[in-house]
């Protein structure tokens, strides 16, 4: 399966590893992951002993995969799916120990918005873990300047077609703050690019050299490159 696949790559594993540490210990405590995808982290906190674990995403087929693996785990007791495009109404009794917005934030058109109404359903002393394409980055400076300036393509917003901006860290930073939050842990990885287009010969196939994937362990939590990765992932708390 693609999702599988995708996972196994040195870059997902990377950042999944990084988003675990800033989730932090789930046991006993509630998760909303909104933009859940293929359910990777409903998964992880249901296994960590959650109490509640709440996964939102607007594809049926992707909330349908996430129940699959839910099930095949044998965790879907105590899980909630949510088929939504928008950030569920939730009552005012409904709070969070932890929201997760995993590679979303950059397909909301208000971002803000996003943010606000994500503050209202966070319990006091809770955390909100977000990972998003960083324009700060190398990877930036190379592809972005394939992208952007040699094609001419100013649409290009990562690797997903459906990305409405990039962030960097000064501007992420700075819509938390503008938003209610306060930034207080960052990770960052692929700091150096590791998957290139094939040469002809290979049909035009991605090459990686995911060794390269040990610098982002070795120095993606650490002042200033866990600000500088193609991938920031940032961990605040409600001022």
């Amino acid at each position: 399966m693609r999702y599988c696949d995708q996972q196994r790559k040195a870059y997902s594993r990377v950042k999944n590893f990084f988003i675990g540490e800033l989730i932090g210990d789930l046991r006993g405590k509630t998760l909303l992951d909104y933009g859940c995808g293929a359910g990777f982290f409903a998964v992880h906190a249901a296994r960590s002993g959650a109490s509640r674990v709440v996964a939102v995403d607007a594809e049926p087929e992707v909330l349908a995969t996430a129940a699959y693996f839910l099930d095949r785990e044998g965790v879907a007791e105590g899980c909630e799916l949510i088929l939504s495009e928008q950030f569920p109404a939730f009552g005012p009794e409904t709070s969070f120990d932890v929201i997760l917005f995993k590679d979303v934030i950059e397909h909301v058109a208000d971002d803000g918005e996003l943010l606000v109404r994500a503050r209202e359903r966070l319990v006091p002393g809770g955390v909100l873990v977000i990972s998003t394409q960083n324009s700060m980055s190398l990877n930036y400076l190379t592809e972005g300047l394939y992208h952007r300036y040699l094609r001419g393509d100013k649409g290009w917003f990562g690797w997903d077609e459906t990305h409405l901006r990039f962030y960097t860290f000064f501007g992420l930073a700075k819509k938390l703050r503008h938003s209610g939050w306060r930034p207080r842990a960052w990770r960052s990885n692929y700091l150096i690019p590791h998957k290139f287009p094939g040469y002809s010969a290979t049909g035009g196939e991605i090459r990686r050299f995911e060794p390269l994937s040990r610098v982002d362990l070795l120095l993606g939590k650490h002042f200033p490159w866990n600000r500088l990765g193609w991938n920031i992932i940032v961990q605040a708390e409600a001022l």
